[in-house]
């Protein structure tokens, strides 16, 4: 993912993204790829591990519309039904590109 993608202009101005959603051929879900600190990247796929609803994202953290569940912008439950952590991807940055390792 270009790190370009982060930021777009908008009337002349240039206005920074936390976050870039990513959907790949292979999943029916979206990767969130959230930039957490400079040079520093999360990605989580967005799929609640409670009952798979798609999680939306906003205000720093993804919830999911089912059934409430909470997570922070790292995949980890910060409030039930859900139990378990959301699958996350290692991530790596160049100058030019930010890397999602699926496998």
């Amino acid at each position: 993912v270009a790190k370009s993608e982060f930021s777009k202009v908008k009337k002349n101005k240039t206005v920074n993204r936390t976050f870039v959603l990513i959907k790949t051929e292979d999943s029916a879900f979206p990767i969130c790829l959230y930039k957490t600190a400079e040079n520093n990247y999360a990605a989580s796929l967005l799929k609640c591990t409670h009952k798979a609803c798609e999680l939306n994202v906003g205000g720093g953290i993804y919830r999911c519309p089912c059934h409430g569940s909470e997570f922070s912008i790292t995949g980890k439950v910060l409030e039930g039904p859900a139990d378990r952590h959301l699958k996350t991807f290692k991530t790596d940055a160049d100058n030019e590109n930010v890397y999602i390792y699926l496998s």
